[in-house]
């Protein structure tokens, strides 16, 4: 595998995944409530109020990113940290990011910084989230100010990760708050989303900022059909309107999927669309995609499913010899990096991408520890080394890939699975907080100095 001497190696992690509640004020999220209804859920019953405490170790965190020669970092800023009740900005949080991005940029690390990673304040839930047009103006109000405060320390500003995410686990299954099944309400909160990323980016171009860029992060999960089966050819087309094709065309393009616009025409769950929304929506541009990818997602039509909703007539299918990451339970298919970046290319005029997210999730990984108490993640190791020769593959064959982001930057805390399994490039001892190297932390600087020549 070869990549350029420009191509930038780094992690990502979050905000709510990382801060818990911090040395600064920070207001209710929608997971503090989930936890607080439902600690039975959460795997050891661990919550997001501690996470790996990074607001009091993010210094020594950044120097050990430095020592790996990482190139850059996506992080984020929480909505309810820098505006607690959504009106009045707490500027302990404001000195708090500075300092990050200081010490990050002091470290030769470019910031990549995400606006909303599932970090729903509760107060904007409590408004009806992304169907409000109310949160939408707070939320273009908070990203008013992130620019103009942070945007000379920060490379890239992402509007949103994976933004289908938080909305069908919310929705349409039980994975997010408020955990119900409503389809309208779903679409209703999608659209609302679209038109908060659109007036977001609109803002961010109206400030005439030189020094950074605006995007979003998608997860990517490839439709792969069980067979062409005509039914499961239908499946896989219905699965990728609503999941990849649709959206990413909305949120990049500002362009509406006409197939999915019939589904939701037919199915009578279309958004409430209000005067000038679809040119805003139409207008929307962005300078760069980031892509989270770590499986496919096969599927066949379910021919049991009396849902008068279409997607739910679909469910997924997994071959009897498909590689497993045995310890998490997903499917290892390295290749779909390579069409992703070719779907890319032709799809969406090459744009400028970039892996946001790529990681394998161990559980019980101390198991692995040597002698000397290295965990020896050669697992790890193997899973980044198939997923870049993907990469490099796509690249060679023209698609305009910057930079790939490993998931993640240090263990953290993980929504309802909690720390059940470990991504990190760095791990965490959560009754010490101590902070300790693996084998593939190692793998991936050295990684990062052949590809500068060191």
């Amino acid at each position: 595998m070869k990549f350029s001497k420009k191509f930038t190696f780094g992690a990502a992690i979050s905000t709510i995944q990382t801060e818990g509640l911090g040395i600064t004020n920070r207001g209710l999220t929608t997971f503090d409530k989930y936890y607080s209804e439902h600690p039975e859920k959460f795997f050891n019953n661990d919550g997001p109020d501690i996470t790996v405490d990074i607001t009091r170790h993010y210094e020594e965190d950044i120097k050990k990113w430095a020592e790996l020669k990482l190139e850059s970092i996506r992080f984020g800023f929480s909505w309810s940290r820098l505006f607690p009740d959504g009106d009045n900005l707490d500027y302990d949080a404001v000195a708090y990011y500075k300092d990050f991005l200081v010490k990050l940029k002091q470290n030769n690390i470019e910031a990549f910084m995400t606006l909303f990673h599932f970090d729903m304040p509760l107060w904007a839930h409590e408004l009806g989230g992304w169907s409000s047009r109310i949160v939408i103006d707070k939320f273009v109000k908070f990203a008013k100010f992130v620019f103009e405060e942070y945007h000379t320390l920060v490379a890239k500003f992402v509007t949103f990760n994976e933004p289908l995410v938080p909305i069908m686990g919310g929705y349409l299954y039980d994975g997010h708050y408020p955990g119900i099944v409503d389809f309208k309400e779903a679409i209703s909160q999608f659209y609302g989303l679209t038109l908060a990323h659109a007036k977001t980016t609109e803002l961010f171009y109206s400030l005439n900022i030189k020094d950074s860029e605006i995007g979003i992060v998608f997860d990517w999960n490839i439709t792969i059909p069980k067979n062409e089966d005509e039914n499961n050819l239908y499946a896989a087309k219905v699965h990728d309107a609503f999941t990849n094709r649709g959206p990413l065309n909305i949120l990049v393009k500002g362009k509406i999927d006409d197939f999915l616009i019939k589904i939701l025409k037919d199915e009578k769950v279309l958004p409430d669309v209000q005067e000038g929304d679809l040119k805003i929506i139409e207008e929307t541009k962005i300078d760069f995609l980031g892509i989270n990818y770590y499986f496919p997602k096969r599927v066949e039509f379910d021919h049991t499913s009396n849902s008068k909703y279409t997607l739910f007539k679909i469910k997924p299918y997994l071959p009897s010899d498909a590689r497993m990451n045995v310890h998490r339970g997903w499917e290892i298919y390295p290749e779909s990096l390579y069409l992703i970046g070719q779907y890319i290319k032709e799809e969406f005029n090459n744009i400028p991408w970039y892996i946001a997210e790529n990681g394998m999730g161990v559980e019980n990984e101390t198991r692995f520890k040597d002698k000397n108490g290295l965990i020896e993640d050669d697992y790890r190791i193997e899973f980044y080394t198939e997923h870049l020769e993907s990469l490099s593959k796509t690249i060679q064959e023209g698609s305009n890939c910057f930079g790939y982001h490993v998931w993640s930057a240090i263990d953290c805390w993980s929504f309802r699975n909690g720390f059940k399994n470990r991504y990190g490039l760095i791990g965490v001892d959560i009754e010490t907080q101590e902070r300790y190297f693996k084998k593939s932390s190692w793998w991936f600087r050295d990684l990062i100095l052949e590809k500068n020549g060191k």
